[in-house]
């Protein structure tokens, strides 16, 4: 499998390599020069407008396409290349060594266990594991000081502010109190209002009952 694929930008040596390499050279060999996805350099290849060249696209198995990342440009299950177990030509890989990643190398915008985020969503994530685990901080602190979160349960912050994270800020519901209670149409009217709101709901449904069973009984 290639490498996830890199998001950080090209620079103009990396393009000078990716142009002098693709003709060539196998996707799988440039990305490991440049550090990046296949993915990557296919996307970054179409994008340039590059081609393969014959003798490439013969020893790749492609019928009729030289568009890069086509199905026709793809290896086959059971291929293997030509060039499998031989070493980069010592010019290439002296150009490609200052971009490629290290053994051991870690992005410079790696977290380590214990940073926190706030998601799209508004909420505070913490890091529990690597490489890239996370999970949301009240859930943790809940669960720290009371044990599990029961399945359908939810942790709710008692002034509404997700960013409040502190324990005495916390309290536990079910999901289902939660859409009766606070999710429904009337969660946001004071609880006497919401009272009648019910009240009337209930009186409504007797006054329709007793209307069918009325007119039940004068239908022929």
């Amino acid at each position: 499998m290639g490498r996830r694929i890199s998001k950080r930008p090209w620079t103009d040596k990396e393009l000078a390599i990716l142009r002098e390499m693709y003709p060539d050279h196998f996707a799988g060999e440039i990305a490991e020069a440049l550090g990046r996805g296949e993915s990557s350099v296919y996307n970054k290849a179409r994008q340039l407008g590059l081609k393969c060249n014959p003798e490439k696209i013969r020893r790749t198995g492609a019928i009729a396409s030289q568009t890069p990342g086509s199905i026709a440009a793809r290896f086959q299950k059971g291929h293997v290349p030509d060039n499998k177990g031989k070493k980069m030509a010592k010019e290439i890989y002296e150009r490609c060594a200052p971009t490629m990643f290290q053994k051991g190398h870690r992005p410079v915008n790696h977290k380590p266990v214990g940073s926190e985020r706030v998601s799209a969503y508004g909420y505070v994530e913490v890091k529990v594991a690597e490489p890239a685990k996370w999970r949301l901080k009240h859930r943790v602190i809940w669960e720290e000081a009371y044990g599990p979160i029961p399945r359908g349960y939810n942790i709710q912050f008692k002034d509404k502010n997700p960013l409040n994270v502190t324990l005495d800020n916390l309290y536990l519901i079910s999901k289902a109190d939660q859409m009766r209670y606070e999710n429904s149409f009337y969660a946001k009217y004071p609880k006497e209002l919401q009272d009648v709101i019910r009240l009337k709901g209930v009186v409504n449904r007797v006054i329709h009952r007793t209307e069918r069973d009325e007119r039940k009984q004068f239908e022929p």
